[in-house]
């Protein structure tokens, strides 16, 4: 009830649109971010909310576009290439449920000034992007990024809920079986 009180109050003290961590949310979309999750689209593990969308431009990105994703509009979408030559459309968020494997690596940033590590789902494993640390915060020890650091998803791995929710359909026979026992 409080987290809709403030909602709301985003929404009148901005108008028509609020800002959420540099990206564009409509109010209109509002309702969506707020209730919607990114998920791990191997296994459907929770990820990050919607509205943890951040848009932090790439210097390395082949490319960079503003798309209507996930039912919200203005996602920054950008397009980058390891040094394999491995393209990836990423998407940059402020926090996930994801895991930092390995250690920090320095060379191949895509975001200069900063550190990365692999980022893996905290259920199956499955590679689902990078978390990012500016260089001089950067320890060893450190398994999740500061408040000064963020997430880089592939957009390929992962699914919004709404969306995957909309997929699942209700067997025929569990109507049946409610009119039985009525």
């Amino acid at each position: 009830m409080v987290f809709a009180v403030v909602i709301l109050f985003v929404c009148l003290a901005y108008g028509s649109s609020a800002r959420f961590q540099d990206t564009n949310i409509h109010s209109e979309d509002l309702s969506k971010a707020v209730n919607d999750y990114f998920l791990c689209r191997h296994c459907g593990t929770d990820i990050s909310p919607l509205s943890s969308l951040i848009s932090i431009d790439s210097p390395a990105a082949s490319d960079s576009r503003v798309s209507q994703l996930f039912g919200l509009k203005n996602v920054k979408v950008q397009t980058v290439k390891n040094s394999l030559h491995s393209q990836f459309e990423i998407l940059t968020l402020s926090k996930t449920l994801c895991v930092g494997k390995g250690n920090w690596q320095t060379e191949d940033s895509w975001f200069p000034g900063y550190v990365w590590k692999v980022c893996v789902c905290a259920k199956c494993g499955r590679h689902i992007g990078w978390m990012f640390e500016p260089l001089h915060l950067a320890t060893s020890d450190k398994i999740y990024p500061s408040k000064e650091g963020f997430y880089v998803v592939i957009i390929s791995s992962i699914i919004n809920e709404l969306h995957a929710d909309s997929l699942i359909v209700v067997p025929k026979h569990f109507s049946t079986i409610e009119e039985i026992s009525d």
